[in-house]
């Protein structure tokens, strides 16, 4: 039983990352079920066995992302040490922080270009909206949950709505890697960093 479970899974993380790779390419829209089979070396049974259309098996591309960001927000926030952060040691603490997010969670460029197709698709097809809202505020929320819990253990707060800081952190990421890819001058990964670094310094208010 254990072994079908695995060579299932194998097969539908094969169909992902070959519709990942063709919807970056020409779009969610564009990609057909037989493309994306053809791909992954599957036949149309194999997809259908797996997911019940497209659309679903977009839906699982966003929840396999969102678990991925909370593995690598929960990591990053265990950096934070059970004792009081200070002014001092805060820049040091959110540095090492990201290292270890950067690490969990790679901003590749596929993932960003679908995940702006993604929104496109949903924007031209109202019926994949709801599904597509729910799983990305699922996935977010999880996160923020993270987050949230390890201010309080801080006692420390920030400037602006914790719903809103995430969403601030995740366009700035974005974009970030939006520009590398259009002009075609891929970072280390520092320019996305330092800038988180020096946002979230700033967004962060720590006890007195």
């Amino acid at each position: 039983m254990v072994e079908v479970s695995v060579r299932r899974q194998h097969t539908r993380d094969r169909l992902m990352v070959a519709a990942t790779d063709l919807f970056a390419c020409k779009s969610v829209q564009a990609a057909s079920v037989e493309e994306i089979c053809e791909r992954a070396g599957f036949t149309r049974g194999a997809f259908y066995s797996n997911f019940e259309s497209k659309d679903e098996l977009c839906l699982e591309l966003v929840r396999q992302r969102g678990e991925q960001l909370l593995v690598g927000t929960e990591r990053a926030l265990a950096q934070i040490p059970d004792a009081p952060v200070t002014e001092h040691t805060l820049a040091e603490v959110v540095a090492k922080a990201l290292v270890v997010f950067e690490t969990g969670f790679a901003l590749d460029d596929n993932w960003v270009l679908v995940r702006n197709e993604l929104r496109l698709y949903a924007y031209r097809n109202p019926s994949f909206r709801p599904a597509l809202i729910q799983a990305e505020q699922t996935a977010t929320s999880l996160a923020l949950a993270a987050i949230t819990e390890a201010l309080q253990r801080q006692h420390a707060r920030v400037l602006i709505p914790d719903d809103q800081l995430l969403l601030t952190l995740d366009a700035y990421c974005e974009r970030i890697r939006l520009d590398e890819i259009l002009t075609g001058q891929p970072s280390d990964g520092s320019a996305w960093r330092e800038g988180l670094e020096r946002l979230l310094t700033a967004l962060v208010v720590l006890p007195e």
